[in-house]
Parts: C-alpha cells; structure tokens; sequence
C-alpha cells in the first residue's frame, strides 16, 4: 500500500497535463516591458517639466526653512519671486526641467557662495540671464540690507553645503 491516497494521485494526473498546456509565457513578459517602458516614458517627461522642478526646490526650501523656524521671511518671499519668475521665463521659452536646473545652478554654487550678499547676488544673476531687470534692481536693493548672521541665510548656506 502506498501512503498517497488515491484523490491525490488523481488530481496529480488531471493538473499535470493542464499545466503543460498553458502555452509560451514569453507574450506575458514582453507585454510587460513594454508597459514598463512606457511608463518610464511618461514618468520621464512627466518629471522633466519646469513647474515639477520649481515645485521640488519649493518643497525642500520650505522643509529646511521650517527647520529653521523662519518660513515666513523675507528671503523667501525674495527667493518665490525668483522661482516665479524663472518658471515664467521657463514656459515662455519652452524649456525642460534639464535648462532650469541650469537656470538656478549658481544658487547651488558652493564656489560662489560664501556669505548671505553672495547668496542675493547669485539671484541678481539669475534674474540678469533672464532679462527680468525689475526683479535684479529690486534684490541688488536688498542685498545691500542682508545681515551676513541671520539664522535664515546661515540655513540656506547649511544647505547649500557651505
């Protein structure tokens, strides 16, 4: 006598056939692929736009300036109209995610940026490049105010690295 019951033996000899007729899976994994490459597609571009990326630097300028506890400075009202204007200048000329992280790379520049002054003139740059004079004019002003040991523009700089 053997210790399989006999239901067992014959469900075996009904699902092994079943199982060897299902067919080539290959049509399932390159339909697959397919899906995820479309995806990565539409990802790609999703992300690659210019308000994502304002939006991005938005968010992380907001997080390390809540850290900080002054979220409703000055700086930052200076710092959105930056934003504001760059991704208008962005959508006018019809630039990817790539140029405008080109476009606000110098507020990144740890070469640069040494003190608070350099901070604004990093964004009197921007706007220059841009041809948004009333925005330089009006942070080339500002810049002349910056108090070098704010607890704000010490964040900023920790934050840029320096």
């Amino acid at each position: 006598m053997s210790d399989v019951p006999v239901s067992v033996a014959k469900v075996a000899e009904v699902a092994q056939p079943v199982a060897e007729s299902s067919g080539s899976i290959w049509g399932y994994v390159a339909g697959g692929v397919a899906v995820l490459i479309l995806a990565g597609i539409y990802g790609y571009k999703k992300l690659n736009t210019p308000t994502f990326i304002i939006n991005q630097v938005r968010k992380k300028n907001l997080k390390e300036m809540q850290k900080q506890g002054v979220e409703n400075s000055e700086f930052m009202v200076d710092l959105d109209k930056l934003l504001d204007s760059v991704l208008e200048y962005a959508n006018k000329h019809n630039k990817t995610g790539g140029d405008v992280v080109k476009i606000i790379s110098p507020l990144n520049d740890t070469a640069r940026i040494k003190t608070p002054r350099d901070m604004y003139q990093s964004m009197i740059y921007i706007a220059n490049e841009m041809h948004d004079t009333s925005l330089a004019r009006e942070l080339k002003n500002k810049s002349k105010q910056v108090k070098a040991s704010s607890s704000l523009m010490n964040g900023l700089l920790k934050r840029a690295g320096i």
